[in-house]
Protein backbone atom coordinates (compact mmCIF):
# COMPACT_ATOMS: atom_id res chain seq x y z
CA UNK A 1 0.00 0.00 0.00
CA UNK A 2 1.14 3.30 -1.06
CA UNK A 3 1.92 6.42 2.06
CA UNK A 4 0.26 8.88 0.94
CA UNK A 5 0.95 10.98 3.84
CA UNK A 6 1.83 14.32 2.67
CA UNK A 7 4.61 16.47 4.79
CA UNK A 8 5.34 20.42 4.93
CA UNK A 9 8.65 21.41 3.99
CA UNK A 10 9.49 22.30 6.95
CA UNK A 11 9.75 19.82 10.15
CA UNK A 12 6.99 19.96 12.84
CA UNK A 13 8.95 21.98 15.82
CA UNK A 14 8.54 21.72 19.33
CA UNK A 15 6.05 24.68 20.99
CA UNK A 16 7.53 23.66 24.83
CA UNK A 17 10.71 26.64 24.67
CA UNK A 18 7.64 29.11 24.47
CA UNK A 19 5.60 27.64 26.82
CA UNK A 20 8.46 27.89 29.02
CA UNK A 21 8.91 31.35 28.28
CA UNK A 22 5.72 32.21 28.98
CA UNK A 23 5.29 30.42 32.36
CA UNK A 24 8.84 32.29 33.41
CA UNK A 25 6.97 35.85 32.31
CA UNK A 26 4.16 34.61 34.64
CA UNK A 27 7.03 34.25 37.06
CA UNK A 28 8.76 37.31 36.65
CA UNK A 29 5.99 39.77 35.50
CA UNK A 30 3.86 38.66 38.04
CA UNK A 31 0.60 37.99 35.68
CA UNK A 32 -2.11 35.20 35.48
CA UNK A 33 -0.84 32.95 32.17
CA UNK A 34 -4.30 32.80 30.78
CA UNK A 35 -3.77 36.73 30.97
CA UNK A 36 -0.70 36.53 29.07
CA UNK A 37 -2.13 34.05 26.39
CA UNK A 38 -5.42 36.68 26.12
CA UNK A 39 -6.25 39.40 23.96
CA UNK A 40 -6.24 41.70 26.51
CA UNK A 41 -3.94 44.45 25.50
CA UNK A 42 -3.16 46.19 28.66
CA UNK A 43 0.22 47.23 28.93
CA UNK A 44 1.49 44.44 31.74
CA UNK A 45 0.78 42.19 29.84
CA UNK A 46 1.75 43.43 25.81
CA UNK A 47 5.21 43.89 27.42
CA UNK A 48 5.87 40.70 28.61
CA UNK A 49 4.22 38.93 26.11
CA UNK A 50 6.02 40.96 23.46
CA UNK A 51 9.17 40.11 24.92
CA UNK A 52 8.31 36.15 25.24
CA UNK A 53 7.25 36.51 21.34
CA UNK A 54 10.89 38.67 20.17
CA UNK A 55 12.79 35.78 22.40
CA UNK A 56 10.65 33.25 20.48
CA UNK A 57 12.12 34.56 17.06
CA UNK A 58 15.27 35.51 18.40
CA UNK A 59 15.64 31.63 18.87
CA UNK A 60 14.74 30.75 15.22
CA UNK A 61 10.95 30.12 15.99
CA UNK A 62 9.18 31.50 12.68
CA UNK A 63 6.29 34.07 12.95
CA UNK A 64 3.60 32.15 12.26
CA UNK A 65 4.55 29.03 14.51
CA UNK A 66 4.64 32.00 17.42
CA UNK A 67 1.34 33.33 16.36
CA UNK A 68 0.08 29.89 16.57
CA UNK A 69 1.23 29.38 19.77
CA UNK A 70 -0.06 32.22 21.08
CA UNK A 71 -3.63 32.25 19.21
CA UNK A 72 -2.48 35.28 17.30
CA UNK A 73 -1.83 36.61 13.87
CA UNK A 74 1.62 36.46 12.54
CA UNK A 75 1.86 40.43 11.76
CA UNK A 76 1.25 40.39 15.63
CA UNK A 77 4.47 39.08 16.09
CA UNK A 78 6.27 41.07 13.51
CA UNK A 79 4.59 44.58 15.89
CA UNK A 80 6.14 42.66 19.23
CA UNK A 81 9.70 42.55 17.87
CA UNK A 82 9.06 46.05 16.65
CA UNK A 83 7.74 47.39 19.55
CA UNK A 84 10.63 45.37 21.76
CA UNK A 85 13.14 47.00 20.13
CA UNK A 86 11.71 50.09 20.29
CA UNK A 87 11.11 50.17 23.74
CA UNK A 88 14.72 48.94 24.32
CA UNK A 89 16.11 52.23 23.70
CA UNK A 90 14.65 53.31 26.89
CA UNK A 91 17.13 52.16 29.99
CA UNK A 92 14.68 51.42 32.40
CA UNK A 93 12.75 49.06 29.69
CA UNK A 94 16.26 47.67 28.58
CA UNK A 95 17.11 46.52 31.76
CA UNK A 96 14.06 44.82 32.49
CA UNK A 97 14.41 43.07 29.44
CA UNK A 98 17.97 41.69 30.10
CA UNK A 99 16.80 41.09 34.01
CA UNK A 100 13.60 38.63 32.01
CA UNK A 101 16.38 37.29 29.81
CA UNK A 102 18.63 35.76 32.72
CA UNK A 103 15.22 35.24 34.59
CA UNK A 104 14.48 33.03 32.15
CA UNK A 105 17.85 31.06 30.71
CA UNK A 106 17.57 30.25 34.87
CA UNK A 107 14.16 29.55 34.95
CA UNK A 108 14.52 26.90 31.85
CA UNK A 109 17.56 25.55 33.52
CA UNK A 110 16.12 25.08 36.62
CA UNK A 111 12.68 23.35 34.88
CA UNK A 112 15.23 20.94 32.18
CA UNK A 113 16.85 19.60 35.34
CA UNK A 114 13.76 18.00 37.11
Amino acid sequence: MEDKLTWPDDPPTSTRRMRLLAEAAVEFFDVQFDDLKSRKRTNELVWPRSICMWIARDAGYSSPSIAKWWGKDHSTILYAVKLVDDLRKKASYDKQFRQFVLFTKNYIRRIEKK
